[in-house]
C-alpha cells in the first residue's frame, strides 16, 4: 500500500544538499582546522573569524534571500554545523545562539524588525545572543526576573549568555510591569548600562565565548519587543532551535572521533597484526558507526520538522539533542581508549572530542531537560 504524501518522509539528502555538504566540510578543512588551537585558546579574533563566515554567507543560510540570506532550508545550517564541527565544537555552539536569534527574528519577528536585523545577521556585521539563563533560571526560565518597565528600561542579571561579549543584537527574556513574559531585543551593547564579565572558562567548548551580562536600567528602542503575546511558544522554539544545532555539534564530534580511532586501528600494529583486527577494537568500531548514523538520522528528522511539521519539532528537537550528545560523549571515550595513549594527548582531536562531548550534553538542555521534554509529549 502506497502512503499518502504527507505521511511519507525522505531521510536522505538530495544530491544538492550532498554537494553543500562537501562544500561545507571542504570550508572547514581549509578554513577551521588550521585554526582550531588559536580559536580553543581565543588567541584568535572569534569576532572577525565570524565575519569570514558570514562573507562566505554561512551565518544567513537560513535567511530569505529578499534579506540578503542563502534562503536554505534548516537541514543545510545542521550540515554546516556538523561540518565545522568535525574540527571545533565551539563554533557549533556559538551558531546556536546567533541562529536561535535569527530564526526568532525570522519567524516572529515584524516587518520592521526583520529588514533591520536579518541582513546584517546574515552578513556577519552583527552577532545573535540569546540571553534567558539567571542564577536561579536555568531550564526553569519561567523563573526569570530581569525586568522591563513601564517606561522600557531594562535590568536584571543573565548568566552563561553564548556570544555574550561579542553580541552585536541580544534577544533577551523579561518580565514586563504587569509581570507578562517578554522577548526584547538590544542592539547597543556597547551602551554603558550593559555590562559583560569576562569568559567563562570551560572543560570544552572552549573557543565559544559565555559571559555574564547585566543590564542596568537599559533604555530600549520602541520596536524592541518581539513576539508580543506568543512569548512562551517564541522562546520554546528558539530554543529548540538551538537544541537542534546542538545537536548537529554533538554529530561533528562523534564523526571525528569515529574517523580517527578507524583511522589509527588500521594502522596501528600490536602482537604482530593491525589492532584493526581485534574483535574488541572492532566492536567498538562498529558500535560507534551504527549509533553515530541513528543520531545523524534523529537530527535531520529534528532540522526536517522544524520546516515541514513545526506540530512535531519540539519532539524531535529534545531526541536530537538527547541522543546525540549521548552518542557523542560515549563514543569520543571509546575513540580515547582505542588510541589509548596517543588519545590523550592534549589538544589532539580525541582529547578535544571528549570534552567537547560532555559540555554538549548540558549546553542548550541538559539530558534530563531533554527527558523531561519528551515525558510532557507523551501527556504524562
Amino acid at each position: 500500500m502506497q502512503l499518502a504524501s504527507e505521511e511519507t518522509v525522505n531521510t536522505f539528502l538530495s544530491s544538492s544538499q550532498e554537494a553543500l555538504r562537501d562544500q561545507y566540510l571542504a570550508f572547514a578543512t581549509e578554513q577551521v582546522l588550521p585554526n582550531v588551537n588559536e580559536l580553543e585558546e581565543q588567541t584568535l579574533n572569534l569576532k572577525e573569524f565570524l565575519q569570514k563566515l558570514g562573507q562566505h554567507g554561512y551565518l544567513g543560510i537560513t535567511v530569505p534571500k529578499e534579506y540578503g540570506g542563502a534562503g536554505g532550508n534548516f537541514i543545510n545550517l545542521v550540515l554546516f554545523v556538523e561540518a565545522i564541527s568535525q574540527y571545533d565544537a565551539g563554533l557549533g555552539l556559538t551558531l546556536a545562539s546567533h541562529y536561535s536569534v535569527l530564526e526568532l527574528i525570522n519567524k516572529y519577528g515584524t516587518d520592521v524588525q526583520k529588514s533591520r536585523y536579518l541582513p546584517l545577521l546574515a552578513r556577519g556585521e552583527c552577532v545573535g545572543a540569546l540571553a534567558i539563563n539567571e542564577e536561579q533560571a536555568g531550564t526553569d526560565f519561567l523563573a526569570v526576573t530581569t525586568s522591563c518597565s513601564a517606561d522600557n528600561a531594562l535590568s536584571g542579571h543573565k548568566t552563561w549568555v553564548v556570544n555574550g561579549s561579542i553580541a552585536g543584537l541580544f534577544a533577551v527574556l523579561s518580565r514586563d510591569e504587569s509581570g507578562e513574559l517578554t522577548i526584547r531585543l538590544l542592539d547597543s551593547p556597547a551602551d554603558k548600562t550593559i555590562s559583560v564579565a569576562p569568559d567563562k572558562r570551560k572543560l570544552g567548548l572552549k573557543s565559544a565565548y559565555t559571559n555574564d551580562v547585566t543590564f542596568e536600567n537599559y533604555q530600549l528602542g520602541k520596536d524592541s519587543l518581539i513576539a508580543g503575546g506568543k512569548t512562551e511558544e517564541a522562546i520554546q522554539f528558539a530554543m529548540n532551535v538551538a537544541k537542534v544545532i546542538a545537536g548537529s555539534a554533538a554529530l561533528g564530534v562523534v564523526e571525528s572521533a569515529l574517523i580517527h580511532s578507524a583511522e589509527h586501528a588500521r594502522n596501528r600494529e600490536q602482537f604482530g597484526q593491525k589492532i584493526s583486527q581485534f574483535q574488541g577494537i572492532q566492536w567498538k568500531l562498529a558500535d560507534m558507526s551504527a549509533e553515530t548514523a541513528a543520531a545523524r538520522l534523529l537530527t535531520y528528522r529534528a532540522a526536517w520538522s522544524k520546516d515541514e511539521k513545526p506540530a512535531d519539532f519540539a519532539r524531535d528537537a529534545a531526541m536530537s539533542k538527547l541522543f546525540a550528545s549521548k552518542v557523542a560523549r560515549v563514543h569520543s571515550a571509546e575513540a580515547v581508549q582505542v588510541l589509548g595513549s596517543l588519545g590523550i594527548i592534549s589538544d589532539s582531536p580525541t582529547e578535544r572530542a571528549y570534552r567537547d562531548s560532555k559540555v554538549l550534553e548540558i549546553a542548550e538542555g541538559t539530558s534530563e531537560a531533554q527527558k523531561l521534554s519528551l515525558i510532557k509529549e507523551l501527556g504524562i
